[in-house]
């Protein structure tokens, strides 16, 4: 199973971004997270071409607002699967890398999109083994069976995913950079700026409909 790569050029401008937006994050590990993932790989990454992305519901845990259940619907993070369930749906697709409820990631028969990176490799190796379907994504380039995905938080990841998949509209519940869900903290402040930032990039190129 090889790798895939989404958009060289934007990956580099992002990673540039991020970098230099919070030097203090272990970047230098992503390196050793890239290597290491592939090893936990389940599904051929080309999977991802079996679903149909026309129309795409993204659910960031702030989401306050239920998605109406049609097309193809991506749950952020293992709190945004339970927050579904409770809703009564079910996400064909999990982004995340696994520090948000992973226990819900591991319950949850979806495909997952488990992120590997320098400050997660302990986590990662511990729940990646009892997931049943995973493709690992990682950011920096893969070295196996791995996606590199240009974005930085799980959320805008997975609208760069849906964006290169081909959605035509995405419909974003929960992205709120002025509400902390997980943590409050300045680096988690950071990232969602960060997020907001590469959001207003995609919407350039794809519709982006925002939803509480």
């Amino acid at each position: 199973m090889r790798s895939i790569v989404f958009d060289p050029l934007e990956w580099s401008l992002v990673r540039s971004l991020y970098m230099s937006a919070l030097p203090s994050l272990n970047f230098s590990a992503d390196y050793t997270a890239a290597e290491l993932a592939p090893a936990y790989c389940t599904v051929d990454p080309r999977y991802l071409w079996s679903f149909d992305w026309g129309s795409v519901s993204i659910v960031m845990p702030p989401a306050t607002t239920k998605p109406s259940g049609d097309g193809l619907i991506i749950a952020v993070e293992g709190y945004s699967v339970r927050l579904l369930r409770g809703w009564g749906l079910k996400p064909q697709i999990v982004v995340t890398d696994l520090d948000f409820e992973p226990e819900e990631v591991v319950n949850c028969d979806c495909l997952v999109l488990a992120h590997a990176h320098g400050d997660n490799i302990d986590r990662f190796t511990r729940y990646a083994p009892r997931i049943g379907r995973l493709i690992p994504t990682v950011q920096v380039w893969p070295r196996g069976c791995s996606v590199l995905i240009p974005g930085f938080t799980d959320g805008d990841r997975a609208v760069y995913l849906a964006y290169y998949m081909g959605a035509r509209e995405i419909s974003i519940y929960g992205f709120n950079p002025g509400r902390v869900v997980k943590r409050d903290d300045e680096v988690k402040r950071a990232k969602l700026q960060i997020a907001k930032t590469l959001l207003e990039r995609i919407s350039r190129r794809v519709s982006l409909v925002f939803y509480e």
